[in-house]
């Protein structure tokens, strides 16, 4: 079973973008068609599934910001119903 929290603060994941992005080449050599899980500019490892990546990264670091990127060649946008997990919230 999962807890919600509420997370507030402003997301930045310049840091993981930027890394993901120097190290494109060399995941897609290593990781290619895995998810990639980074936190700051570090690799935090590569999983079969998005759902085993953000368990590990809830897991290690808690309810904060981390990027699960997939790591493919060209990337397809995913839709991830946030707002029924209480992740992101709208407020009117």
């Amino acid at each position: 079973s999962y807890e919600y929290y509420e997370y507030n603060e402003p997301m930045s994941l310049e840091k993981e973008i930027k890394y993901y992005e120097s190290h494109k080449a060399e995941l897609l050599k290593n990781h290619k068609g895995k998810y990639a899980l980074i936190k700051d500019d570090q690799f935090c490892g590569a999983y079969d599934t998005m759902e085993a990546a953000f368990n590990t990264g809830v897991d290690s670091f808690g309810v904060v910001p981390f990027l699960i990127k997939h790591v493919v060649e060209e990337e397809t946008p995913e839709r991830i119903p946030s707002l029924t997990h209480s992740f992101i919230h709208a407020h009117s």
